[in-house]
Formats: structure tokens, C-alpha cells, sequence
């Protein structure tokens, strides 16, 4: 009799183990994917930016002095168009600025309105590179 119960306490403690290691390997899984999803870095405007730097950052980006000519997706009936805010705007162009020339802290600056983000700021249609 205790032969059977050790294995029933055995095959009980089998059981825990499976559904806990089931259970561990989909959440390791899970975790796995968004990690995955947000193993890069971006560029976005701080919550401290104003209303006018942010569109003092937005014609600073989209002129030629800026470098980053194409603001085409922030236009009406573009991919980063909506919502339709100076922050989104503004975030768009700063990270394509500092995805395309060089990744450091100071291309993420922009006079201290900038901050660069692990979690991926795409939405919709609208992609945020990251390189």
C-alpha cells in the first residue's frame, strides 16, 4: 500500500510538472515574441516638447537643412497622417532623422524634446523604421 501511494504520489507530482512546464514554455514563448517585436530603438518626442518645438522640430526635419526631405507620410492621406498631431508628426521625422544619420544620442536630441524608446512606436500603416 505504501508502494501505491508513492507512486500515486509520484504520478500526481508528473502531472504538476507537465502542466507547469506547459504553462512556463507558452509564457517563455509569449515573452519571447514581444521581445522579438520590440528589440530595437527609436526616436520619439519627450512629453516635455511644446506644441512649438515640436513643429519648430517638424520644419527643422522636413527642410533641407534638416536632411530628411521625405515628410511625405505625415501629409494628408499619408501612412503616419493620423492621428494628426504635432507629437505624432513630430515623432515620425525624428525618428527617421536619427535612423538614418547614425543612431547616437545627440541625433536623438533635438533640443532636449527627443527620447529614444525599446518599444516599437508603429501603428496601423504607419512603420517606424528601426536599423
Amino acid at each position: 500500500m505504501v508502494t501505491v501511494t508513492t507512486m500515486s504520489l509520484s504520478s500526481t507530482t508528473l502531472v504538476f510538472f507537465l502542466i507547469v512546464s506547459t504553462v512556463s514554455g507558452t509564457s517563455a514563448t509569449r515573452n519571447l515574441s514581444l521581445a522579438a517585436e520590440n528589440s530595437g530603438e527609436w526616436c520619439v518626442a519627450n512629453n516635455k516638447a511644446t506644441d512649438a518645438q515640436l513643429q519648430a522640430t517638424i520644419d527643422w526635419c522636413c527642410s533641407d537643412a534638416g536632411g530628411f526631405r521625405d515628410c511625405g507620410p505625415i501629409q494628408p492621406g499619408g501612412a503616419c497622417y493620423e492621428p494628426n498631431t504635432l507629437r505624432d508628426h513630430a515623432s515620425y521625422v525624428m525618428n527617421e532623422y536619427y535612423q538614418n544619420l547614425g543612431h547616437t544620442g545627440e541625433q536623438c536630441d533635438f533640443g532636449g524634446t527627443g527620447t529614444r524608446v525599446h518599444r516599437n512606436p508603429s501603428h496601423g500603416s504607419c512603420v517606424y523604421v528601426s536599423y
